[in-house]
């Protein structure tokens, strides 16, 4: 099954909210992956910031439910399994 460009878009919209806009983090999804077998979506999300990681851990607490409500109808069936990838940038 293929992934839609728009929703991944909203799930990137969705990360950068829940973390917070004063972060100035640039978030890139780097890949999806659908397992039919396991009902999974996994996302590899790459975080481009200066803040501190566990300032980043607060913030990330509630996500997964957000994105699992973003995903709709046609992906109610799946748990999306989000994977930080986190990049220290001084300037993100």
């Amino acid at each position: 099954m293929d992934f839609d460009k728009d929703l991944e878009a909203h799930v990137i919209g969705l990360i950068k909210e829940k973390l917070g806009h004063d972060l100035n983090a640039q978030v890139v999804i780097e890949s999806i992956e659908v397992l039919e077998a396991e009902a999974e979506i996994r996302f590899l999300v790459r975080i481009e910031t200066d803040t501190a990681p566990e300032e980043l851990a607060k913030r990330y607490f509630g996500l997964t439910g957000r994105v699992r409500e973003a995903l709709g109808d046609r992906w109610r069936d799946y748990f999306p399994v989000i994977t930080p990838s986190i990049g220290h940038s001084a300037h993100a």
